[in-house]
């Protein structure tokens, strides 16, 4: 009889998956439609889950019986999906339930304010995420660190370090192939999840985190063209959610691969494809035998197509657009979701920009001001971002030191 509950339950977590998978995009743009999909799927596994669900995203429980070992297992299973699911209906549509949606919510304040129009612009670190091929630009080693301001005690941040390559021919003060590299850490978490016993007593406090940790390395072959190649470790974790307090993780390894070409001075083009082979390999069977289970989470894969153009009757000013498409597994099939990305930037000043833009739904705004520090040169970048399709506002701040 524990056996088939256990296995109803199993079902009903899959078809958690499914409706996540195919329920329509427009609706995961709403968090209440989200919280109401969420409900639904809850009430399919176990109703003191669903007791303790309904508020939302700041009650979620797991429910722990010492009596019954496979209940607890599988409520595990389903609080570790709607975490999933909550962090991937942040952002815009048909990134809703979807595997990786904190790679593709953009990183650093110049972007964003931009809209995120920033594959054929990408230039220092941020190159790294955004085409790594705007690497071998770097004039000078770099560090960054970025963070967004969230809501519902969730975190977002960026740091990272990046160098330019530029080897000699031998016996000769000509460069060699001019080049570029950076490691940088992505981080996207949530603290202070609610965990409640079946008497709905507080007993602990969850939490969950989403890390990419990627290295980048890029070249410029001819003087109007680079290629850049970033390799990424991609790796999530729920600690302490095991019955003996053991974590809960799944990692995998992706790649992404740039193109800049630069016809003439003040025309730049890019391309970048993004999450090749990037997925989440979930494997509970070494903590809870015969109920646990392996499953594989592929990350959609992206495409970007952009143009940046420095207007030439205005030297100071560069508008930029990019097109992104997202397609379910592989590249190039069952596409889900086309997204329209715009920016500008405008220099008022030798050390004072602003930008303005619009980011598939939200309007952006930001502005960037450098400043000397122990000798060297230093920059501090702000974006706002709308509310769009999120639930608030957002608020990022770049810091980034030159040396």
């Amino acid at each position: 009889m524990l056996s088939a509950r256990s296995a109803e339950r199993q079902r009903a977590t899959n078809h958690l998956y499914d409706d996540t998978e195919n329920k329509n995009a427009e609706s995961m743009l709403n968090m209440k439609d989200t919280k109401q999909l969420i409900s639904q799927a809850i009430s399919r596994t176990d109703p003191v889950l669903r007791t303790y669900c309904s508020g939302g995203q700041e009650s979620l429980s797991r429910t722990y019986s010492k009596s019954s070992v496979r209940p607890v297992v599988q409520r595990f299973f389903v609080l570790a999906v709607v975490l999933l699911l909550f962090l991937g209906t942040n952002e815009a549509s048909a990134q809703g339930g979807r595997a990786g949606a904190f790679l593709r919510l953009g990183v650093g304040a110049r972007a964003k304010a931009m809209g995120g129009a920033y594959t054929a612009l990408a230039r220092g670190i941020e190159a790294s995420y955004y085409n790594p091929a705007g690497l071998p630009f770097l004039e000078s080693k770099e560090v960054i660190a970025s963070y967004r301001f969230l809501s519902l005690d969730r975190e977002f941040s960026y740091i990272g370090f990046g160098m330019p390559i530029r080897p000699r021919v031998a016996d000769s003060d000509k460069e060699a192939l001019k080049g570029g590299f950076a490691l940088s850490w992505l981080r996207a978490g949530v603290d202070n999840i609610d965990g409640r016993n079946t008497d709905g007593q507080h007993f602990d406090d969850l939490s969950n985190s989403e890390n990419a940790f990627m290295f980048t390395f890029a070249l410029k072959p001819a003087e109007k063209l680079a290629i850049g190649l970033t390799a990424k470790v991609v790796w999530n974790r729920f600690p302490d959610i095991g019955i003996d307090g053991e974590t809960i993780s799944a990692s995998g390894v992706g790649f992404d691969f740039g193109v800049l070409f630069m016809p003439v001075d003040w025309l730049h083009l890019g391309v970048v494809v993004k999450e090749i082979n990037a997925k989440y390999d979930w494997n509970t069977e070494d903590l809870f035998g015969e109920d646990g289970s392996a499953t594989i989470n592929d990350f959609p894969k992206v495409a970007r197509y952009a143009i940046a153009v420095n207007l030439p009757r205005f030297d100071n000013v560069i508008v930029a657009f990019d097109y992104e498409q997202l397609y379910k597994e592989d590249l190039f099939a069952k596409k889900i979701d086309d997204r329209y990305h715009f920016g500008a930037e405008g220099v008022f000043s030798e050390d004072f920009v602003a930008r303005l833009g619009y980011d598939d739904g939200a309007v952006t705004a930001g502005g960037g001001y450098q400043f000397p520090l122990f000798g060297k040169k230093s920059q501090v970048n702000y974006a706002y971002s709308s509310s769009g399709d999120r639930p608030e506002d957002e608020h990022i701040l770049t810091w980034i030191f030159k040396f």
